[in-house]
């Protein structure tokens, strides 16, 4: 089984890769990642599975204009005003950096 998930929320970088801010996503950072990290640790404990391999590393999407990365997540900016406003004055193309985990699991 695989198992590939985020351990941090996206960042959004400008062309010269400076940190313009994050995206927040509090139900997935605080609940649903939270949720299935532990339904996965019980199967581990279970027995079900054992971990074989891990690695970790960065997702980056590029977007060459901004109001591409704006829609693709308005549903994020509507609750982020301010970081809509940065990435707006910002010099593209951007990018958005989630450092991910994926790990190898072998059923048991």
């Amino acid at each position: 089984m695989l198992d590939l998930h985020p351990v941090t929320e996206e960042h959004a970088e400008d062309a010269r890769g400076r940190h313009i801010g994050v995206l927040a996503d509090p139900e997935f950072a605080d609940e649903d990642l939270p949720n299935a990290v532990a339904r996965l640790e019980q199967a581990v404990v279970a027995g079900l599975y054992a971990p074989e391999a891990e690695v970790e590393f960065d997702v980056l999407q590029h977007y060459d204009e901004i109001d591409e990365l704006l829609e693709t997540k308005a549903e994020r900016f509507a609750s982020q005003q301010e970081l809509a406003r940065r990435i707006r004055n910002a010099t593209p193309p951007l990018r958005l950096r989630e450092h991910v985990v994926l790990r190898r699991y072998r059923a048991c």
